[in-house]
């Protein structure tokens, strides 16, 4: 039967293609996240004290980008992408416009990548519908969603900085931020130096507090959430720079203990790893102190 011969002789190398792409696929995948890595390393290089060149950065989030384009289901690309995208838009975006675009896309592949570790779960709808113990049991498996859950948190709080409050109210910012951070504690409180206490105590000291719309926010739990992060973050400065400012607006009468921290503060250098991050936070202490010098 000749024309069964052919069939099969038409088959096979087109079996032998449909095999090897994913394959490349995850070749040039696991090159791009290598790529991006070794541009993530070098973005403090020719930084001008807490802001940094635009080139390295840049690199990063390109080859992330395409890591994510190769393979969308590797959360790798994905988070990664995110942490890129949040250095570009907080330390060498040079204007609004550059924040806003670098936030907006940090929004939409944060909401992909959690789109997909609902999967796991059963789909968003019922991840949603889970308490954040319930939704850290049905993740647990999965390393990737600490980090996803993390800068999720972190780009729709900046996202709603950098669009404007309506813009905010009208997206829920405010239960995002809040549901990703208490989901990322119950999937580990200590991650990234009790980074879902950080955020969580931030978004108290921070968020208006409107009736029907942010009614939970309570000024106490922001120190009790920043307080709980410097206890298991005590290396992070941004921990203890946040915990003075919430003690400033929230409980004047402990003011001096405020100024106490901030001074401490002021006293240290940043870790050549993370200099311009550190850069920054000791700049805004140094604000923060002028503008409340006992």
């Amino acid at each position: 039967m000749p024309s069964l011969r052919i069939s099969r002789a038409l088959l096979l190398p087109l079996l032998a293609l449909s095999l090897s792409a994913p394959l490349a696929a995850q070749e040039d995948a696991t090159a791009a996240i290598a790529a991006g890595d070794a541009a993530w390393a070098r973005r403090a290089e020719g930084r001008q004290g807490d802001r940094a060149v635009p080139g390295p950065i840049n690199e990063a989030v390109a080859a992330y980008e395409r890591a994510v384009k190769e393979q969308p289901d590797r959360l790798e690309g994905a988070w990664k992408l995110l942490r890129a995208l949040h250095y570009k838009g907080d330390f060498a975006a040079p204007a609004k416009e550059g924040r806003q675009q670098a936030f907006a896309r940090g929004k939409e592949v944060a909401e992909a990548g959690i789109d997909r570790l609902a999967r796991k779960a059963g789909g968003r709808a019922k991840l949603d519908a889970m308490t954040p113990a319930q939704a850290a049991q049905a993740l647990s498996g999965i390393p990737e969603a600490k980090p996803v859950f993390l800068w999720a948190g972190v780009h729709w709080g900046l996202w709603g900085d950098v669009f404007g409050r309506l813009a905010a109210a009208r997206q829920g910012v405010g239960d995002r931020v809040r549901r990703y951070s208490e989901v990322l504690i119950a999937l580990d409180e200590r991650y990234e130096d009790a980074a879902g206490h950080r955020i969580l105590g931030r978004l108290h000291t921070l968020a208006p507090k409107v009736p029907f719309v942010t009614g939970w926010v309570d000024r106490d739990k922001a120190v009790s959430e920043l307080v709980r992060a410097v206890a298991l973050g005590p290396d992070n400065l941004d921990n203890h720079l946040f915990l003075a400012e919430a003690l400033l607006e929230h409980q004047p009468a402990k003011a001096a203990e405020a100024r106490g921290i901030l001074r401490r503060l002021l006293a240290r250098q940043p870790s050549p790893e993370l200099a311009v991050e550190q850069a920054r936070t000791l700049v805004n202490a140094k604000a923060l102190l002028a503008k409340h010098p006992g």
